[in-house]
């Protein structure tokens, strides 16, 4: 089993997010409950149980270093980490710099945590329904690049 499907929480005001049920029952059969958070180029964050960003760190040191493309992903993206653990309640805390980049401040502190196979995604609810109507405007691009690649959904 793997992250998948949507929610809709609220931060706390101590900047602290309630990961759903479902997603704490992934962590606790495949991983534990030690997370990686970064910023993604997208404007969200991605949480990484601990053991994915691991591989994930091990994909990224075999890129050559010689892209300045590469480089820069690195750096910004290795740059904004911040390892986290769920707290008892089944929490993260979510510093604020991550919160800031994201856009989840105390104007909008509702999250929409998306499960993406092997990791979640936090995304502020404003920037979500943008994500959300770009997909749905391009999905004859999606379909025809999907079947591409050989996937037909």
């Amino acid at each position: 089993m793997s992250f998948i499907s949507r929610y809709e929480y609220s931060l706390d005001t101590k900047g602290r997010l309630n990961i759903p049920a479902k997603f704490r029952e992934v962590l606790l059969r495949d991983y534990d409950y030690n997370l990686v958070v970064t910023t993604a180029l997208d404007g969200y964050l991605d949480c990484f149980p601990r053991l994915r960003w691991t591989q994930l760190e091990n994909e990224l040191k075999a890129l050559p270093s010689s892209r300045i493309e590469v480089k820069r992903f690195k750096r910004f993206y290795l740059s904004g980490a911040v390892e986290c653990s769920l707290d008892k309640q089944g929490r993260v805390l979510l510093p604020p710099t991550l919160r800031n980049w994201a856009g989840l401040d105390q104007e909008c502190n509702n999250v929409v945590i998306v499960g993406n196979m092997d990791k979640m995604e936090f995304w502020s609810q404003d920037r979500w329904q943008i994500e959300e109507s770009e997909t749905i405007k391009s999905s004859a691009d999606i379909s025809a690049v999907l079947g591409e690649l050989g996937v037909m959904v």
